[in-house]
């Protein structure tokens, strides 16, 4: 069987993200030719911001619209630059032993100019004497990574560096870059992402893509969440919106960053410059900058605001900001450079738990929480607290887990500090799924 890994975030799941899993499978020969399986961010977003509904939410919104399994993108990997969360999500697909595609958004497909891309990883790879020369006087000026390897890239490949500096084009290129680095055997297949573009917050054009078919960016949708905003039934599917308004209901739902503004705030009244030097992302002088801004910040947006320049990026700066909430030390890079230790799933239908039956006869909610696929490159896991257990790697992985969702459920009306360990996967394999 094909089966087409996707790496999201769904924050929330939309109908840009139904469209793209509708045309990867189609891809692979239409809704009974391919499974597909989400490796699915936890409970912070790539761009250092708290997921609107927690992963388990998500993980039910993937499986009612066309995912079979979900698995997680662990949040040392989901929190972190473009290059280190393609590493997780490829690492955990091909760790499967299963999952034989990839399938990524792209603003502009490989396919559109395939020597421009095919040039672009080389140097990416390579790195010549004068890429990299350039590179380093480009940070060594003040630019922000992003820009200095975008005009790097550029003086080598004109049109390179307006190619990467497009959100999505850049994380695929992050991808096929880790794939061809690891020599991975996953197929790639780019799908032209439609709609507004990655950052776009503003509300669409009503009947724009056609009513039945509204599309709108997750950030356009979020803020129109925020304001109570009628048209955003219209961008999602129905399942999405009614896991929304149980998880509104039931006070999970995290709209604003007031909670998260108190919090930063207060950490950063009592730190010394010496204290923030020794959390992950923290440095360059980054922690000066954040304790000459805070106290004069009205609330987070203004406080990330005020710190924005060339050398920092808006997500660089809150994906550090989240980092020193969660607690973790400078050793993070280390650890996610070596790779996720295990897989852990999030929740399956019957054809995601077919997938896993498929490579082993034990069933992903069986003890021990631990099951060995003949086939697969690294262990899946059910119960994360038992990660904890074995020492070493793992249980580094778990803890951070853990710290990250335990802030996440502090940024929410309904905190449940808890609610992280008692949680098994989401098991719909009984349920008829459109």
């Amino acid at each position: 069987m094909n089966v087409v890994g996707i790496a999201a975030e769904y924050n929330p799941f939309h109908n840009g993200h139904a469209l793209h899993i509708s045309r990867a499978r189609g891809f692979l020969g239409g809704l009974g030719g391919a499974a597909v399986v989400v490796v699915l961010s936890s409970a912070f977003t790539q761009r250092g911001l708290p997921a609107l509904a927690d992963k388990w939410a998500r993980t039910r919104m993937a499986l009612l619209n066309g995912a079979d399994l979900v698995l997680e993108l662990p949040f040392i990997h989901a929190c972190n630059g473009g290059m280190e969360f393609a590493r997780g999500a490829v690492d955990i697909l091909a760790g499967t032993g299963f999952v034989t595609h990839i399938s990524f958004g792209m603003e502009r497909p490989v396919d559109s100019d395939p020597a421009l891309f095919g040039n672009i990883l080389d140097v990416l790879i390579q790195e010549p004497p004068s890429y990299r020369r350039r590179l380093k006087e480009n940070l060594a000026s003040g630019s922000s990574y992003p820009k200095a390897v975008a005009d790097a890239l550029d003086r080598e490949l004109p049109g390179g560096g307006a190619l990467v500096s497009m959100p999505n084009n850049s994380l695929a290129l992050s991808y096929l870059l880790h794939i061809r680095r690891k020599r991975c055997n996953l197929i790639p297949i780019p799908v032209r992402r439609e709609g507004p573009g990655y950052h776009d917050a503003e509300r669409p054009q009503e009947g724009r893509e056609g009513s039945s078919a509204l599309l709108a960016g997750a950030a356009a949708i979020r803020k129109g969440l925020l304001n109570g905003e009628a048209w955003t039934a219209g961008a999602m599917p129905a399942s999405v919106r009614a896991l929304l308004e149980e998880a509104r209901a039931d006070g999970r739902l995290c709209l604003g960053t007031e909670t998260l503004w108190t919090l930063l705030r207060g950490l950063l009244l009592r730190s010394a410059p010496e204290d923030l030097r020794r959390a992950a992302g923290m440095d360059e002088g980054l922690e000066n900058l954040f304790l000459k801004h805070f106290a004069r910040a009205v609330s987070y947006e203004d406080f990330i605001g005020r710190c924005v320049c060339a050398r920092y990026t808006r997500g660089r700066l809150q994906r550090a900001s989240i980092r020193l909430l969660a607690g973790l030390g400078r050793r993070t890079s280390e650890l996610s450079r070596e790779g996720p230790p295990y897989i852990r799933v999030l929740g399956f239908n019957r054809r995601g738990r077919e997938l896993l039956r498929g490579s082993s006869n034990v069933p992903p909610s069986a003890e021990p929480p631990f099951a060995a696929l003949p086939s697969a490159a690294l262990p899946f896991v059910t119960r994360l607290a038992a990660a904890r257990l074995t020492g070493g790697h793992t249980e580094r992985y778990a803890d951070m887990e853990f710290r990250a969702s335990r802030l996440w459920e502090l940024l929410v009306p309904a905190p449940d500090l808890r609610h992280e360990e008692r949680q098994r996967p989401v098991d719909l394999s009984s349920e008829s799924v459109p």
